[in-house]
């Protein structure tokens, strides 16, 4: 008997709590969608193979796991606009211990690489996630904004 391979995605809320675990999908977009309408900010899909066995599914472990797979983001930032953004807040800061703070991860993010990418934070905004190679983005719509031929930094 031939296994059947089956894709499944783990779904994760804004306190990066995996809130759902082993939902079959059809597609990508299918989770994208599923993230979107659970209030989910990322997930990963995996693949699993079954088969049927005396009337049972059995399954194998699960294999090939994706990158994240934000959802709800809506701009990519370069490193540059990373600074500009947090120069801005720390100006807006009547705290000097805050602004201090600010002032010590703009230092972190000048030594990133300049052609570095980031989304904000989904929880917290105003906090920023740099992405990795491998994972994607879609927006408030579902729309794959990155990897993209449209995006231009």
């Amino acid at each position: 008997m031939q296994p059947l391979r089956k894709t499944f995605a783990q779904f994760t809320n804004r306190s990066w709590d995996v809130r759902e675990r082993n939902v079959e999908i059809k597609s990508e977009q299918d989770a994208v969608d599923h993230a979107l309408k659970t209030g989910s900010i990322v997930f990963n899909t995996y693949d699993v193979a079954t088969v049927m066995a005396g009337g049972q599914e059995l399954k194998g472990a699960p294999e090939n796991f994706s990158a994240r797979r934000y959802v709800g983001v809506d701009k990519i930032y370069t490193r540059d606009q990373v600074i500009k953004e947090m120069e801005d807040e720390k100006v807006q800061t009547l705290s000097s211990s805050w602004a201090a703070a600010i002032d010590s991860v703009i230092q972190i993010y000048k030594q990133k690489p300049a052609d570095s990418l980031h989304i904000t934070g989904l929880e917290r905004p105003g906090e920023f996630i740099g992405l990795e190679d491998g994972e994607k983005v879609f927006d408030r719509k579902g729309q794959q904004i990155f990897p993209s031929a449209k995006f231009k930094p």
